[in-house]
């Protein structure tokens, strides 16, 4: 399973971006980014993409696993 808000802060960390920063660039609340990059909520497609947006990287792009990153533990859901 793809875990959205570590994810996100690692892409926010690699551009050296604090939340708030992130936030202001997006449109939305820097409260909404700390939530979602704890997993204590998961964004809206339209808000993951004003997020998405202030980086490189197109939506479609965030959901593909890097070929760098760790085996996924776990039972296979069906």
């Amino acid at each position: 399973m793809l875990d959205i808000g570590r994810k996100l802060q690692n892409l926010r960390e690699a551009h050296g971006m604090s939340q708030r920063a992130l936030a202001r660039r997006a449109g939305i609340s820097n409260t909404l980014v700390s939530l979602i990059e704890k997993g204590k909520t998961c964004p809206f497609i339209a808000s993951l993409k004003k997020i998405l947006d202030s980086f490189p990287v197109e939506l479609s792009d965030f959901f593909v696993p890097r070929p760098d990153a760790p085996p996924r533990t776990g039972v296979p859901r069906k």
